[in-house]
């Protein structure tokens, strides 16, 4: 349905035509024809919404140990980067691509805030290994922090934690996971080359490794009082992928 506005300018639907006010001036246009999805596009158009929906599990189990701080996009930006990494494998049909046949190593160095980027404040090369045995192995070289990472003027002390979080991907599934943690202090001269073995992991899970550093101030007499905010809290995917024992 049209309407004649103050000016007398038509403005709505009649029939197939569009009419509208342009800078004061009649516009007249056909009426599009509906969009019609082809079988590509309705599998594609399914397959994002499955990538959004094990994107989102995804983050739903990593909430507790984000803290939710991250910058304000991240949710979008990771789904974004599940999606592309899914894209890359060409070997499955459209709409047939999962977590479990695809390789989504393209996930490895997501940063969960760009405000911070974990790779800026923490240099040293964090190797993530899934042997044949179901155990993650992680390894870190001798490195020295006054050089090798990012300390604030008022905490001079970190806590490098990996978190190794397991899923189906079915609601109720009974989560699976791991942490392993490094303590390190400005002053340290060095820190030793570090070797972690997690847990034998159960087969047919998806596995997601992200490394995340938390800033603290040291008290003898008191709790450590941790200083992650929405503007600094590094935190990286290190390893992606599947247990096939």
């Amino acid at each position: 349905m049209a309407r004649i506005g103050k000016k007398g300018i038509l403005s709505g639907l009649v029939g197939n035509l569009v009419f509208r006010n342009l800078d004061g001036k009649q516009i007249v246009q056909s009426r599009p024809d509906g969009v019609r999805q082809t079988a590509n596009t309705k599998a594609s158009s399914g397959e994002f919404r499955q990538c959004s929906t094990w994107a989102k599990q995804l983050r739903m189990g990593l909430r507790s140990f984000l803290s939710e701080e991250t910058d304000s996009y991240m949710y979008r930006r990771f789904t974004g980067a599940f999606y592309q990494a899914l894209l890359q494998n060409k070997n499955f049909l459209k709409g047939t691509r999962t977590p479990f046949n695809c390789d989504l190593s393209a996930l490895h160095g997501f940063e969960f805030n760009i405000h911070s980027p974990f790779k800026n404040h923490f240099l040293p090369p964090i190797a993530v290994q899934l042997n044949s045995d179901g155990n993650l192995r992680v390894s870190i070289p001798e490195f020295e922090p006054k050089n090798e990472m990012y300390f604030n003027r008022k905490h001079f002390n970190a806590e490098l934690m990996l978190y190794v979080y397991t899923t189906t991907f079915t609601y109720n599934q009974p989560v699976i996971d791991a942490t392993f943690s490094l303590s390190i202090a400005n002053n340290y001269s060095s820190v030793a080359a570090t070797d972690w073995m997690s847990p034998v992991l159960p087969s047919g899970r998806f596995v997601l490794v992200v490394a995340k550093l938390f800033y603290y101030s040291n008290n003898p007499f008191t709790v450590k009082k941790y200083c992650n905010s929405k503007e600094m809290s590094p935190a990286m995917v290190v390893f992606s992928g599947v247990v096939s024992l």
